[in-house]
């Protein structure tokens, strides 16, 4: 077990280094240099000489801008696992952390709610779905969730700003909160902190709860024509332990999978959302930082939505022996055996010479009730 979670952690850190070993060098090859824009800034303004103008530069950035690519990369590395990102151009006097700090809880906020809502209403639907796939409320529903989860989320994003903010302004165009309120736990802020965030949260779910209830209808239909779950009903067990252990737990697999990972992923999908409503989140400061060719910036975003995406995948892995123990502690083949007529284990001899083994565990002889 424990060498288990050390592979996977060795694995994710390894990862985050590529990516970051990746970013540095790809966005350098991005057309315009920001160092170059500052260096001749710096000198028009006049007042410094060129080492003072370089020492400038290196403190914005915190690296070496002349230096030899190689050598900038080193620097980076190493400043980077002390915590310093260096300093942002594209917003003078602030450094990549602080901007970083300041605008994930923003982020982390929409994501989350969002997530949450879409992940239920897509479960809870996906299910209903599946279990009365003939109904008109089944063929209805496939037919919405199809559509919704095929339209771009920027051009809803358009359309909720279009109707519930300029047209009838119940809700406001942009920002987090309305200027000049107290920020803390007062209702004042709460209320206008959620205010602001209605939309983008709409954003997601209707696009995304779609998704989730297409994902768990497959789900569901494929688990409820599995052999063991065949097996389990005709062995008489009641419907509810059936559906719990059996039908549940398997449909869950693949979705806490998609969820974690959709975690990680949304921080890089926000940016869309987050720049057409000006919520300064994560994605906002992504794009700005983009068009600006601001490189300390654009890194300290891509370092961060790497680590979400690692991480999410990482607790995934950590959370699978907890729902599946046989990832670390596979079934012997001794105990393995096949379903054969009647419910009886192939080379068994009888229901009491083994076990049908499913994907999460064995029908076993309590199940039975032997």
């Amino acid at each position: 077990m424990i060498s288990y979670f050390v592979r996977r952690l060795v694995a994710a850190l390894v990862t985050i280094y590529a990516v970051i070993t990746a970013s540095f060098f790809l966005v350098r090859l991005m057309p315009g240099n920001p160092i170059e824009y500052l260096e001749a800034q710096m000198t028009l303004q006049g007042g410094m000489t060129p080492d003072e103008i370089l020492a400038r530069v290196r403190a914005i950035y915190g690296i070496l801008p002349t230096g030899p690519l190689w050598k900038q990369y080193l620097q980076y590395v190493g400043n980077a696992f002390q915590g310093n990102l260096g300093q942002s151009i594209s917003n003078p006097g602030h450094s990549v952390v602080g901007i970083i700090a300041g605008a994930l809880p923003w982020t982390i906020f929409v994501i989350s709610v969002a997530l949450l809502i879409s992940f239920v209403l897509g479960l809870v639907i996906g299910t209903i779905m599946a279990a009365f796939k003939d109904s008109l409320f089944a063929k209805v529903m496939t037919g919405i969730t199809s559509f919704l989860s095929a339209i771009p989320i920027y051009l809803v994003a358009i359309l909720l700003l279009y109707f519930f903010a300029d047209q009838h302004a119940w809700f406001p165009l942009s920002g987090t909160y309305t200027v000049g309120l107290k920020v803390g736990f007062n209702w004042p802020f709460v209320q206008s902190a959620l205010d602001h965030a209605v939309l983008p949260i709409a954003s997601y779910v209707i696009v995304g709860f779609g998704g989730w209830a297409l994902s768990m209808k497959g789900s569901v239909v494929t688990i409820l024509g599995a052999d063991y779950v065949r097996a389990a009903e005709s062995w008489g067990l009641p419907a509810g332990r059936v559906t719990r252990s059996y039908v549940g737990r398997n449909s869950m697999l693949p979705m806490v999978t998609n969820l974690a990972l959709s975690i990680g992923f949304l921080f890089g999908g926000s940016v869309f959302v987050e720049t057409y409503f000006a919520y300064p989140g994560i994605g906002y400061y992504l794009i700005g930082a983009i068009n600006s060719r601001d490189y300390s910036l654009m890194m300290g975003c891509f370092i961060l939505i790497t680590v979400a995406v690692v991480f999410a995948n990482l607790i995934v892995d950590f959370m699978y022996p907890l729902v599946d123990p046989r990832i670390v502690m596979p079934v012997s083949g001794k105990r393995r055996v096949v379903l054969g007529k009647a419910g009886q284990g192939a080379g068994g001899g009888g229901p009491r010479g083994g076990e049908a083994v499913g994907p999460l565990g064995a029908i076993s002889l309590v199940d039975r009730g032997v």
